[in-house]
């Protein structure tokens, strides 16, 4: 069964010390990894800063760099690699300040070739709709977000570096589906453009939604996957599996936990659950191989809260699972 299958090999604290550590996306960068958190001194205080941090398959860190915006807090940052093999860093800016008020609730971009320093940051998007992460294909970014004004989810196309712009048709609202406030999420698009998407929501069920489009994207299917889930994340495993991270209410307490999904059933079947509770999830996915590797933040240890990598045997196994048809 899935469930018996993924194994903890190495488990590390990668952030640096500060009061709340939280939010956190991963990438590959050659020999090692990118992963980004905000660093504040709390879930909800005015102060986020960004912390990169570069980080090998065995835990140790190797590099750190420092972004930060007078005047706004910096909120759930996430990393992404374009078709030319620049890094996107980008972020939700809220102005917290008398110099930033009036100004814009909008998404900021840095770009970086190595990961090691980046650019100048650049606004784009538009006012309070929250991007929550990009995919690239073809040049373009493509993402959804979510403005929690009229509780609707809508997909933006474009680039970070310049201007995304907002889909006509949204892609879920509470007026039209009857699903109350969708927000985060994390999508999949294939090789011929179909979208694959998994939707936070906190309203009514509190349950997650699949959802999949296709080109030009003005038609949405969505299906209850039965369950909450919190600052979730995806990545393919096989043309029709997919494992998914993130925040579980278990009846006693929230922990980060890993699912299968099987797309074509919209079902989840739990895997593995970190280690965590208090304040945690907001997970990164990467595959490589055999090998899951994880980030996440969780305040189960002390008062701090901290971003935590981990790197997960077992992806073959579940993957011969999958072959065998013993789902």
């Amino acid at each position: 069964m899935p469930e018996k299958n993924l194994k903890i090999d190495r488990l590390c604290r990668i952030s640096s010390p500060y009061a709340h550590s939280a939010f956190t996306g991963l990438i590959e960068n050659g020999e090692t990894f990118l992963c980004c958190y905000r660093q504040a001194l709390t879930h909800v205080s005015n102060d986020g800063r960004i912390e990169v941090t570069s980080v090998t398959g065995d835990g140790q860190v190797t590099n750190r760099q420092r972004l930060s915006l007078p005047g706004y807090d910096l909120r759930d940052p996430k990393l992404s690699r374009d078709d030319n093999g620049r890094l996107w860093l980008i972020a939700f800016a809220r102005p917290v300040t008398q110099a930033t008020q009036g100004h814009r609730f909008q998404m900021v971009s840095w770009f970086s070739g190595s990961g090691k320093s980046w650019s100048s940051p650049r606004f784009f998007g538009e006012q309070h709709w929250w991007l929550w992460r990009i995919v690239w294909q073809n040049n373009k970014a493509l993402g959804l977000a979510y403005h929690g004004g009229p509780q609707q989810l809508t997909l933006f196309t474009g680039h970070p570096g310049k201007n995304m712009q907002r889909h006509p048709i949204p892609a879920m609202s509470l007026a039209r589906d009857k699903l109350g406030y969708p927000n985060e999420s994390d999508m999949h698009i294939g090789s011929d453009g179909v979208i694959t998407a998994l939707v936070r929501r906190d309203a009514d069920s509190f349950t997650a939604q699949l959802g999949t489009s296709k080109p030009p994207y003005n038609r949405w299917y969505w299906r209850d996957l039965k369950t909450y889930i919190g600052g979730p994340a995806m990545v393919m495993l096989t043309e029709g599996y997919a494992l998914v991270a993130g925040r579980q209410w278990t009846g006693k307490k929230l922990v980060t936990q890993i699912w299968l999904l099987d797309l074509a059933k919209a079902s989840l079947v739990p895997c593995l659950t970190l280690p965590s509770g208090g304040d945690n999830s907001y997970p990164g996915l990467v595959i490589q191989d055999d090998t899951l590797f994880i980030s996440y933040y969780s305040g189960h240890t002390d008062d701090e809260t901290r971003v935590y990598f981990a790197r997960v045997s077992g992806v073959n196994k579940l993957r011969d699972i999958i072959k065998q048809g013993k789902v």
